[in-house]
């Protein structure tokens, strides 16, 4: 086998590795060990390689990445009460996926653009049929699938699986408007993620998936009517998810009582506090306690407004300071969260990066037919919706992200090349 060769095999199967291991539990050494490999190899090919450019339409986006970084560094030297705290959160759940996108978009760079998504989806979808098959198991071993938040994946929390299904969902979807669902087969991985979506079981991804087919909807049907079949789509998704999930039965009244209620059963988790609500009905403590962190975390920002320190304990660290309670981390809003660590200026450099991270990969897909630029502009937007809804801003579910926008930067059209 030549050396070329042997390149060509070696990078798709590194960048399946990575993403796959990535969400799984206690493998922080085996991932960190995968990437230095990539970081060796890449030293060792460096000679030849060709300069890699970041596509035009990105680069307000990078300016944007850049004064965000720049005002994290400068908030957590100036303004956070404690400076080393923060720059090591800044460094862990910052620095270290910035790094980890620059070490996909290289890697990624060096193989064929499709061959190199193909990888990471192909990872992605391995894991929700590893989900499946893990759920068939328990249905011929205990006659059932377990019920709550563990049982029913084979790792981790559904949350996890979520965050997984949600990367997969986003990517395919996007590659079958690219298409404009060219070829029945191509619609096999999406359909197979819209199973998983029923299979999990989780409000929060739902909402955002059914947001994403709405949008693709009506875009696609927009230039062929044919396409308005995919609303049927999501009427089903929707319907599919009212039906096996009984959460979503009297969500808007414990919303309201999260959001008004003075009772601190939010933060003691002691049930003789535990609220009721006005119709009788039993409380959705998930929906409740939502809304209250987010309450909470709308208060502090309103005390704090330049925030705490960088960090996702941010929320933790207000309730502390405010109510003299402990053991507390997310509001379970990465947006909130990033707003009391890094204060609503980094909470408005980060949205602005986002929109115009989306702004520019949908220029790159509507002025030269990218496919990677529409999947770029999904994924951004995606993610974070479902970091204004779960507080997924940080940790493994940030770094796989970054990985993933690294591997669409280095498969965007330039001048010269197209995929």
């Amino acid at each position: 086998m030549t050396r070329s060769a042997a390149m060509a095999w070696l990078w798709p199967a590194w960048l399946a590795a990575i993403v796959f291991v990535f969400p799984i539990p206690h493998t922080i050494a085996l991932r960190n060990l995968l990437l230095l490999i990539g970081v060796l190899v890449l030293l060792a090919t460096l000679r030849g390689a060709r300069r890699l450019e970041l596509p035009r339409k990105l680069r307000p986006a990078a300016w944007g990445l850049v004064a965000t970084t720049a005002w994290l560094v400068l908030h957590s030297i100036t303004v956070a009460p404690a400076s080393t705290l923060a720059l090591d959160n800044l460094r862990g759940d910052w620095i270290v996926p910035l790094l980890t996108a620059a070490l996909a978009t290289y890697a990624a760079a060096r193989m064929e653009p499709r061959l190199a998504i193909r990888a990471a989806i192909a990872a992605l979808l391995t894991h929700m049929l590893w989900m499946f098959g893990w759920q068939l198991w328990l249905l011929a071993t205990t006659g059932a699938v377990a019920d709550g938040s563990k049982g029913i994946v084979p790792f981790g929390e559904r949350d996890y699986h979520s965050s997984l299904n949600g990367f997969l969902f986003t990517l395919v979807l996007a590659e079958r408007v690219a298409a404009m669902g060219a070829g029945a087969a191509g619609w096999a991985a999406p359909a197979v993620s819209l199973l998983a979506d029923a299979a999990l079981r989780v409000r929060n991804g739902t909402l955002v998936n059914i947001g994403l087919l709405l949008a693709a909807a009506a875009w696609m049907a927009r230039r062929q009517p044919r396409f308005i079949l995919l609303l049927l789509v999501v009427a089903t998704l929707g319907g599919v998810s009212l039906a096996r999930d009984s959460r979503w039965s009297g969500l808007q009244e414990s919303l309201s009582i999260g959001w008004t209620s003075s009772s601190p059963y939010w933060m003691t988790g002691d049930q003789a506090l535990r609220p009721t609500a006005p119709s009788g009905a039993d409380i959705d403590d998930s929906a409740y306690l939502r809304a209250a962190w987010a309450h909470q975390a709308v208060l502090a920002i309103g005390e704090h407004p330049l925030g705490l320190g960088f960090g996702r304990d941010g929320f933790g660290r207000a309730v502390a300071e405010k109510y003299g309670f402990r053991g507390m981390v997310s509001s379970h809003s990465g947006w909130l969260d990033f707003a009391l660590g890094a204060g609503l200026p980094g909470l408005a450099l980060l949205l602005v990066t986002a929109g115009l991270a989306i702004r520019g990969g949908w220029k790159q897909f509507r002025e030269h037919d990218d496919g990677a630029g529409l999947m770029l502009s999904f994924l951004v937007g995606s993610y974070m919706l479902r970091c204004l809804l779960d507080g997924h801003l940080s940790g493994w579910r940030l770094g796989l992200f970054a990985f993933l926008c690294g591997v669409l930067v280095a498969a965007m059209k330039r001048p010269g090349r197209q995929t």
